[in-house]
């Protein structure tokens, strides 16, 4: 049990942990070559690293916490998810070069939740989306309110998409479709739903 444990902390770690580096990297890389004489590009990316600082403290604490315990407490509030969405499609859309990243956002999208789960939520399919979609391609994450006053984020994309015997197990924990995966690219990809209410 208790290796199980360390090993999911790792595979966890490692996940969660991927995105925020990326935007980081990606970030100092735009200071490196513009930032210095331009003072647009020097604020966004100052404010775009702390940014990912705090998540990422954020996101050990809490793995460090489900090592210890297996549990955490929810931080709830409300806040405006359309904020959330752009600001996750502009940090891969300056990280993500080979891919087209779109977004359409529809107004503002109140929710009550926990914020910082909701951005590693959509990190998490959009990553998936990426991995799994060639070069060239493209990812499109919509934002709206859903029908019952709640939220709904789909992340659509051509990629290779996954056979219909994988279907019922892609919710389980770091489940991977490896036979689906070694399709050839140009199927009809997957399309996740988020549904915050």
């Amino acid at each position: 049990e208790s290796f199980r444990r360390q090993s999911n902390f790792i595979s966890d770690a490692s996940h969660e942990l991927r995105t925020p580096i990326a935007v980081i990297r990606g970030y100092s890389d735009l200071l490196s070559r513009w930032g210095k004489t331009d003072e647009s590009v020097l604020d966004e990316s100052i404010e775009a690293i702390r940014a990912e600082a705090a998540n990422m403290k954020t996101i050990v604490d809490r793995l460090l916490y489900l090592a210890k315990l297996g549990d955490f407490k929810l931080q709830i509030k409300r806040f405006d998810l359309a904020e959330v969405v752009s600001d996750v499609v502009s940090a891969y859309q300056l990280t993500v070069t080979d891919k087209e990243i779109t977004s359409e956002i529809n107004g503002d999208i109140p929710v009550r939740a926990d914020r910082s789960l909701a951005v590693e939520m959509i990190r998490i399919i959009t990553d998936n989306a990426i991995k799994y979609t060639p070069a060239g391609g493209r990812i499109h994450i919509t934002a709206k309110r859903a029908e019952d006053g709640g939220a709904l984020v789909s992340v659509a994309d051509n990629g290779i998409g996954i056979s219909e015997e994988d279907l019922p197990h892609i919710f389980d924990r770091f489940y991977r479709c490896d036979k689906a995966r070694e399709r050839k690219a140009g199927s009809t990809g997957l399309l996740s739903l988020i549904h915050i209410s």
